[in-house]
């Protein structure tokens, strides 16, 4: 289990806030989903059951070639927490209270007018068809369906959409709680490269509560010469986190690996534990999303941004949000040691990786 720390009043009066804004900015997701489920007969294939069904027994009723399990259980794990469907004894059950309301057929029945009111998209990337066609086995995430180019290649040929997207990762990352719970941790290390850096806030606000830290911005190389006068400062190396990381006691990934694969991923964290320098406090340093799928009462209130974001990451660049046992996996799979999770009064956790 993770360790929790708890901010102060004001802190969590901001943090709720913030959520609250996301949970409204975010509000396309559930309409997006309920439209899939309906045009996917998923309330039906469960009332012909006649009682909850399996994961495997839904895909095969699921009238879509080559389903992605991963993908179709993540969809099912959002529409649980929605409360469209349940989940006992590894089978999805379909909620009494609503299931009148989502089968195709009956007096109540509103699969009519939400395919109908949910039918009409006008931009092609937010379509009714990004939810469905997302679970289906494919390698181009929707967003590449959409736009002809993957989100980074996008965001590559748009000098002023890497701008947008560099400044939107600063103003959303929760430094305060960060550097307030983890003081000690930054109190002994003494060099620090930020991987997927952008334009270099993070490691600013760092370096101005621990001057004694050597910090270096690491980024692909169109992102480093769009930020170059952002924090001049820092010093700053281009490169690709894929083929080599620069060399530090610690490396930092802050929300970084949500946006990649779990193949990705265990890439992106071998490299980073390669540059790991051999001396005692060396470690990477993962600020990202823990899922937390037990009952209400372990609910900060948080949870449904962190399901919503697993559902954008899905659609927009093939990555995922994260269960503790789904980081204990991913981090012993790139060959660390151990790790520990720290819970922080913000939508993301400290994960420390130690080689």
């Amino acid at each position: 289990m993770g360790l929790l720390i708890r901010g102060d009043n004001a802190e969590e009066e901001v943090l709720q806030a913030e959520s609250h804004v996301l949970d409204i900015m975010y509000g396309f997701a559930e309409s997006l989903v309920l439209r899939s489920v309906v045009e996917l007969k998923i309330p039906d294939i469960i009332d012909s059951n006649g009682g909850p069904i399996s994961l495997s027994d839904l895909a095969s009723q699921l009238n879509l070639p080559l389903i992605d399990m991963g993908r179709l259980r993540r969809l099912m794990r959002y529409l649980v927490y929605m409360q469209i469907f349940y989940f006992v004894d590894s089978r999805y059950g379909l909620e009494p209270s609503v299931a009148p309301y989502l089968l195709s057929k009956g007096e109540r029945t509103m699969a009519p007018i939400i395919l109908s009111f949910l039918g009409e998209a006008d931009d092609d990337y937010a379509d009714n068809e990004c939810t469905q066609t997302q679970i289906q086995m494919r390698h181009k995430t929707h967003f590449e369906k959409a736009m002809g180019m993957t989100f980074w290649e996008f965001l590559e040929k748009d000098p002023e959409k890497s701008k947008i997207f560099n400044a939107t990762m600063a103003a959303r990352f929760q430094m305060s709680s960060f550097v307030r719970c983890c003081k000690g941790m930054f109190e002994s290390i003494t060099s620090l490269v930020d991987v997927g850096g952008l334009n270099g806030a993070t490691l600013d606000a760092i370096s101005k509560a621990f001057p004694h830290i050597k910090c270096t911005v690491f980024d692909l190389p169109h992102a480093i010469t769009t930020s170059s006068l952002d924090y001049p400062k820092l010093k700053r190396i281009p490169g690709d986190m894929f083929k080599s990381v620069p060399g530090a006691q610690a490396v930092l990934l802050k929300e970084i690996l949500h946006e990649w694969s779990d193949e990705d991923c265990t890439a992106i964290l071998r490299r980073c534990k390669e540059a790991v320098v051999n001396e005692e406090g060396g470690r990477v340093i993962i600020f990202d999303v823990v899922l937390v799928l037990s009952d209400e009462t372990t609910d900060d209130g948080l949870n449904k941004v962190r399901m919503a974001s697993d559902m954008d990451m899905m659609v927009t660049t093939g990555g995922k949000e994260r269960t503790e046992k789904e980081w204990k996996k991913l981090i012993y799979g790139a060959g660390y040691r151990e790790y520990k999770i720290t819970h922080i009064d913000a939508l993301r956790s400290v994960i420390e990786a130690f080689p």
